[in-house]
């Protein structure tokens, strides 16, 4: 085998290392940002195969709404995406949710109840409100409230949200709050939900402290200023949103990168790996589907795995079956814009949660104009229908304008809505868009992690993998970079 000559070696590390990165969503932005602030030699590059960044992050603007396609917030408990924000100048265009209304309902026979204070997630912290709530029969009070002498489970594998759920608080809570509240997170079934993957510091809690009421005393006898914080129901103050919504946001982050950096429209078609030969200084070489050639010594797939999978077919097939394992589910959103007398029913809240038991088409309900300021007219009511998931994926067969008199008549019924029409309609549809953390997902991601290790200079990053929150979605990018960026400058030692 034949070594490169000092001139070769030379003109490789003085060359401004170049990383491709694939998908322009905010994990891929999030890349491309750390990998400048590591490195601001760095040449990046990347291929978004349709005509604008931000992935699912995007807003319609149409006077006087302003709406959001999907997220509409992000969660600062977690503080990657604000800290991103911060270090673009952002920071000063994000705004809280409105004081006033802060609280959600779930639908029960047909009737709007408050969610009952204090029941975070899957965790009851207050007696009060739970002893006084109509969604749950005394039964199913009682049950929930003996949560504290449920033993523990000795077990160290993966459950299941209905193995936990049902195990610590009983099937009726289960039902009637766990399930829609963690469902209208994760549109998922919770009979597959990992409980590692999604909510594993209820598992620690219950590991450590022998259960979810006895990790909350635990946690209050330590501070109990932050114990009150975490049990606050939906801790509406630890989100913050957009000002101008979220397409800004990306617009901001966008500007913040090299002007050159994003190709729009560029859709990769193959990843062909550095030959084994050459592993110090081998490049990538990217084909797209438009006939450009790019070469480039790191590449990040910030892409739906089900797209990593393809790419890596041919590069490493264990690490693309494992890619392929990941499932995703779909979902449509139904926007409508109604006058608020014409509701008669409680909308004084941010949002309801319908509970599968209710046998209806629809996840959630978002007061979207409640939460945020500047989102509709005072005098209407912006709302936002979910729909679909993975427990309905039939829903996603209608047609628009079937789901919007779908989402009509739910209005009628569940909110009492006697309106013949709407301000502003319109249906957001996501296909295969949400991945599903099913039970065994974290051990996948350590193969997946495992089987990267043989790639050198490649990394992926998305909401496929270590949560699907925004925050950690940047997380995911930054980490991702970061690691390119520990390769890369030891391939330059060597």
């Amino acid at each position: 085998m034949n070594s490169a000559s000092p001139e070769m070696a030379a003109s490789s590390s003085d060359r401004p290392r170049h990383i491709v990165i694939v998908g322009a969503g905010i994990s891929g932005l999030a890349a491309a940002w750390e990998l400048k602030r590591l490195n601001p030699s760095y040449a990046v590059t990347i291929l978004e195969s349709t005509p604008q960044a931000g992935g699912v992050l995007d807003t319609i603007i149409d006077p006087p709404y302003l709406i959001e396609r999907s997220a509409d917030n992000f969660a600062t408990l977690i503080p990657d995406a604000l800290n991103l924000c911060r270090e673009i100048g952002y920071n000063s265009e994000l705004i809280s949710p409105q004081e006033a209304g802060r609280q959600a309902f779930v639908l029960h026979g047909g009737h709007i109840s408050p969610i009952p204070v204090g029941f975070s997630l899957v965790q009851p912290t207050r007696v009060w409100p739970i002893l006084s709530t109509p969604t749950l029969s005394w039964r199913g009070k009682l049950r929930l409230l003996s949560e504290y002498f449920v033993p523990q489970r000795t077990s160290d594998e993966d459950e299941s949200l209905l193995s936990f759920a049902t195990r610590r608080l009983g099937r009726e809570a289960f039902e009637r709050l766990v399930e829609p509240i963690v469902s209208g997170i994760f549109t998922a079934d919770p009979a597959q939900l990992s409980m590692q993957a999604t909510l594993a510091q209820f598992v620690k809690m219950e590991r450590e402290h022998g259960g979810l009421i006895r990790g909350y005393l635990a946690a209050r006898r330590q501070d109990a200023a932050a114990a009150a914080r975490r049990a606050s129901g939906a801790r509406y103050d630890q989100f913050v949103a957009p000002r101008q919504g979220m397409r800004h946001w990306v617009e901001a982050l966008q500007a913040a990168l090299p002007a050159t950096s994003i190709q729009f429209q560029q859709r990769v078609a193959t990843l062909e790996r550095p030959p084994a030969e050459n592993t110090a200084d081998g490049r990538w070489k990217i084909q797209t589907t438009s006939g450009q050639t790019l070469s480039s010594d790191g590449v990040i797939l910030a892409t739906p795995t089900a797209q990593s999978a393809q790419l890596l077919a041919s590069v490493q097939p264990q690490l693309a079956a494992a890619l392929g394992r990941i499932q995703y589910a779909s979902s449509a959103v139904a926007i409508l814009a109604i006058d608020r007398q014409e509701i008669h029913r409680r909308t004084d809240g941010f949002g309801l949660i319908v509970p599968s038991i209710e046998r209806r088409p629809v996840l959630a309900i978002s007061y979207s104009s409640n939460k945020y300021a500047g989102r509709a007219p005072d005098d209407q009511l912006l709302l936002r229908i979910f729909m679909g998931g993975a427990l309905q994926p039939e829903v996603l067969q209608q047609s628009d304008s079937e789901l919007s008199r779908m989402a009509e008549q739910q209005l009628k019924e569940i909110l009492g809505w006697t309106g013949a029409k709407c301000r502003w309609q319109g249906i957001v549809r996501w296909n295969n868009a949400m991945p599903q953390y099913h039970v065994g997902h974290c051990d996948l991601i350590e193969q997946i992690r495992q089987h990267l290790t043989s790639l050198g200079a490649l990394r992926l990053c998305g909401a496929g993998y270590s949560g699907v929150g925004i925050p950690q979605c940047v997380r995911s990018g930054r980490q991702a970079a970061a690691e390119i960026h520990q390769v890369l400058q030891s391939t330059n030692a060597h």
